[in-house]
């Protein structure tokens, strides 16, 4: 898919899932790239934020010395073809035919729906914005049964690994804006193309809560983050805050004081939603102070995050922290508003589904947390793309 040699360098963290969502994106358009880990490397970190104007993200892209930005500005940088001049990217000739089954989503769910739709022999298609969805942002992975521990990049690759021993066709960082339908087949329609097939699988996933407070928007990368995992390092030994009081906002913090920074958790309601034991951990820690029925006001900063301000539900007091990050663990929303006008979902936008994963449109199944099932774990997930898939091969076979 690339037409033309550029130096691609990319800067990264280890453990950062945005990385691996960069990297596999650029190995599934076959371009090489350079990487500098900035883990234990001062100077290259030093580098980095020179080259950026003083930025504080990982990863941080460069192609043929243009900054690009991080993954999300990758992206839209594909989407507005800016890509098309760096890397000679261009829609390959065989995706104008008509597919068998076009998956959206390369997580679990829809790894695993790829997988067992090319063994039936299907032709299949993967589109999606990114590798992974929520596991690659996951630190470590203790109840995939068969894996005593994993961390969720590893066994994302190893998910897409697999997925690659067969003739799956994939395009990794494409957004699907709208599924229509034509006479017998549906058309998945994105920015710059559209792909016609008899069937689909919605496993899209879910993506992070914004906090919708002033500045947020503004201070995104340069102090504002959505993953504690990618982003904390930075900010080793500094005053942060994180909000949200769940799982996600109870193991950020615990991140966090294992880097040493005095981090502030702010939950709305008026106790921790986490499991038990990550709040025993929290209460432990004398790094943590926690403010509970506490709604975040703002966040300041001119270039950088200077100071954060929440209010008590209860009495109304404002207080004001001096902070060096803010870390926004807050829950996730379902990436199902390309499909909402077509298929049902609920109040909570998650596409209803029946035992069969069936949507209310002839042909159109979906799998994973992007649906209503209860449970939202992995190998739920994993499990719900090989039933849907299954589905899809019995449908087409009629």
């Amino acid at each position: 898919m690339s037409k033309k040699q550029s130096r691609t360098e990319i800067y990264t963290l280890s453990w950062c899932p945005y990385c691996k969502k960069t990297k596999a994106f650029f190995r599934s358009k076959g371009i090489s790239y350079k990487e500098y880990q900035i883990d234990d490397n001062e100077s290259k970190k030093a580098e980095m934020q020179e080259r950026s104007g003083g930025k504080k993200r990982v990863p941080m892209i460069f192609i043929d010395n243009k900054y690009i930005g991080g993954y999300d500005e990758l992206i839209k940088a594909k989407e507005t073809g800016e890509l098309t001049d760096l890397l000679g990217l261009s829609k390959p000739e065989d995706f104008d035919q008509i597919w068998d089954v076009v998956i959206i989503g390369a997580g679990p769910a829809g790894l695993s729906a790829a997988i067992y739709s090319a063994r039936k022999g299907l032709d299949v298609l993967v589109l999606s914005l990114a590798l992974g969805e929520q596991v690659i942002e996951t630190d470590i992975i203790k109840n995939y049964i068969g894996i005593s521990s994993i961390d969720g990049p590893e066994l994302m690759d190893s998910f897409w690994n697999h997925s690659q021993e067969y003739d799956i066709k994939n395009d990794l960082g494409v957004k699907v804006n709208n599924i229509s339908l034509a006479d017998d087949l549906k058309v998945i329609e994105t920015k710059n193309y559209n792909v016609k097939t008899r069937t689909v699988i919605v496993a899209s996933g879910t993506h992070k809560r914004e906090l919708g407070v002033s500045r947020e928007k503004q201070l995104k990368g340069k102090g504002v983050h959505y993953c504690a995992i990618c982003d904390g390092f930075l900010y080793a030994g500094k005053e942060v805050a994180v909000v949200g009081g769940g799982n996600s906002g109870l193991e950020a913090s615990l991140d966090m004081a294992r880097l040493n920074s005095k981090v502030n958790l702010i939950e709305v309601a008026d106790h921790l939603m986490g499991d038990q034991i990550l709040k025993k951990k929290v209460f432990a820690e004398d790094l943590i102070n926690v403010y509970t029925c506490n709604n975040v006001e703002a966040i300041k900063g001119k270039d950088t995050v200077r100071s954060i301000v929440i209010r008590d539900n209860n009495t109304g007091k404002v207080r004001e922290f001096d902070v060096n990050a803010v870390f926004v663990e807050i829950g996730l929303i379902p990436n199902s508003g390309f499909v909402s006008d077509l298929v049902q979902t609920n109040n909570r936008n998650e596409i209803v589904i029946n035992n069969d994963n069936e949507t209310s449109v002839e042909g159109i199944w979906a799998a994973g947390d992007v649906t209503d099932i209860k449970d939202k774990q992995i190998i739920v997930a994993t499990a719900e793309g090989a039933k849907a898939a299954l589905r899809v091969n019995e449908y087409l076979n009629k």
